[in-house]
């Protein structure tokens, strides 16, 4: 009984998202108005960022980035998994740049997804 639970658990964890950095969400974007909120607004709320930059004109940036991975469910299967590794992916980078007084000047916000791999699940069961 303990080794069937030991196997449902691992497969979990394999079948399992892995995901990194910070995935800002836009009801989180929508807090920060732009000529009021500060560098310290955005941190506090957010956490450290990803990457951060002064530039010469004593403008800062802060980068947020996020990546996340969802395997093919295929990609479980004996002997013939390998043929369907790969996929879902979807990333973001979120960019914030403050004045040389640390306000708020402008955001934006990108994201990406697709595929890598071979599947044999309908696109719309991917994330």
């Amino acid at each position: 009984m303990k080794r069937t639970y030991a196997i449902i658990v691992s497969w979990v964890m394999l079948v399992a998202c892995v995901s990194t950095g910070t995935d800002v969400k836009p009801e989180q974007l929508s807090n920060f108005m732009l000529g009021f909120s500060t560098l310290d607004d955005v941190t506090t709320q957010l956490g450290p960022p990803s990457s951060q930059a002064a530039l010469r004109n004593g403008s800062t940036v802060l980068i947020y980035s996020f990546a996340t991975s969802r395997p093919h469910p295929e990609s479980f299967i004996p002997f013939i998994g390998p043929l369907f590794s790969g996929g879902a992916i979807r990333s973001s980078t979120v960019l914030f740049e403050f004045d040389e007084n640390g306000v708020l000047r402008s955001q934006r916000k990108t994201t990406s997804s697709g595929v890598s791999g071979w599947s044999v699940a309908p696109s719309g069961a991917l994330p």
